[in-house]
């Protein structure tokens, strides 16, 4: 009876150790062909972000998925050309989605990027026209108030007896707004923060003064960081205490900490970074997702500011209207408010 116990166990932890191996993230490049298309697949666990390198003739087109990873190898199972003047790859996957790419005109583009959304009024609240919203919750600033907008409620947060035309030291972190006491002229004492999962706002009365003549560094585990450059101090919030730390001057490169000069700060004002599988970039007015030194532009849109992107969703101003876009979807009109056409830096706030 004992030897088919101590069978069944070890037979428990084969099968586990298998299972393991073989469902467990991996690095790995694999190169293929598809008619005349070569194909090049590489996942990079630490990014947990698909790339593909498909090239033909004189062209090569970069694509990235961020799905679930799969064991599964080979992913593109079809590519084909659209009836269009430009090159348009129509392309079939398994196990994961791929978006469509073209190139024209010496640019590479989204096959939806010229398709432009469309805002039709469908409610409106203080002033702001709403024609859908997702499952985000937003905070927009109206120069006096919040307006909390999700898809459950509406609601208004008022802070200061007067309008505040730039709400320049602000910092939106997890479910959290941080908001300094604009009441104050130069040196403030206290930030206001929102909670966006229930629309509540607090405290944080601080030990330390600290001049609006600051910017934010970033955060880490639930501590927003901070350098006072009138003061020469770096600063950090613990969110979790509701207090203010002095720290020292350093920030995160890649999760490590590096020392970093009272002169760098005053001259470059570096802030927190790391790798990223890919990057949203703004030139003159036109957005683009780039890979490596591929640019690919996501809406013929003239854009003013990228608001927020969480993977492959981005949202943006253009004109008085936020749009959201992603290379599956396309682009959607979500809001207009006729001030944006005047000012638009850090007015709108976007949470999961």
């Amino acid at each position: 009876m004992k030897k088919h116990v101590v069978l069944v166990i070890l037979l428990i932890i084969l099968f586990a150790i298998f299972i393991y191996f073989y469902l467990r993230e991996v690095n790995y490049e694999v190169e293929y062909n598809i008619a005349e298309y070569t194909v090049n697949e590489r996942y990079d666990k630490n990014l947990k972000t698909y790339y593909f390198t498909i090239t033909k003739d004189n062209l090569t087109f970069e694509l990235v998925s961020l799905d679930k990873y799969t064991n599964k190898r080979k992913l593109i199972t079809d590519i084909s050309l659209a009836d269009t003047e430009d090159t348009c790859l129509n392309i079939k996957t398994s196990k994961i989605k791929l978006y469509d790419i073209c190139y024209g005109n010496d640019t590479y583009y989204m096959a939806n990027a010229f398709n432009e959304a469309e805002f039709t009024k469908k409610d409106s609240y203080e002033n702001i026209d709403i024609n859908e919203l997702d499952d985000k919750t937003y905070l927009l600033w109206n120069y006096h108030d919040f307006l909390y907008l999700s898809p459950q409620s509406h609601n208004k947060i008022t802070l200061f007896s007067k309008d505040i035309y730039n709400l320049s030291l602000t910092y939106a972190y997890d479910n959290y707004l941080l908001i300094p006491d604009y009441m104050a002229d130069y040196i403030f004492d206290k930030f206001y923060v929102i909670n966006t999962n229930n629309a509540k706002t607090s405290t944080i009365d601080l030990r330390f003064p600290v001049y609006f003549d600051s910017y934010f560094l970033g955060n880490n585990q639930d501590k927003i960081y901070l350098y006072d450059l009138k003061a020469t101090q770096e600063y950090y919030i613990d969110l979790k205490k509701s207090e203010i730390y002095k720290n020292k001057n350093e920030i995160l490169v890649n999760n490590e900490w590096t020392h970093v000069s009272n002169q760098n700060f005053q001259s470059n004002h570096p802030t927190f970074s790391e790798n990223l599988p890919f990057e949203i970039i703004l030139e003159e007015n036109s957005l683009y997702l780039q890979i490596n030194d591929t640019k690919i532009k996501l809406t013929n849109r003239p854009v003013k500011t990228i608001v927020k992107t969480a993977g492959l969703d981005i949202y943006y101003i253009a004109d008085d209207i936020l749009y959201k876009y992603n290379p599956y979807e396309g682009e959607v009109a979500l809001l207009r408010y006729s001030e944006w056409n005047f000012n638009y830096q850090n007015m709108v706030f976007i949470f999961d």
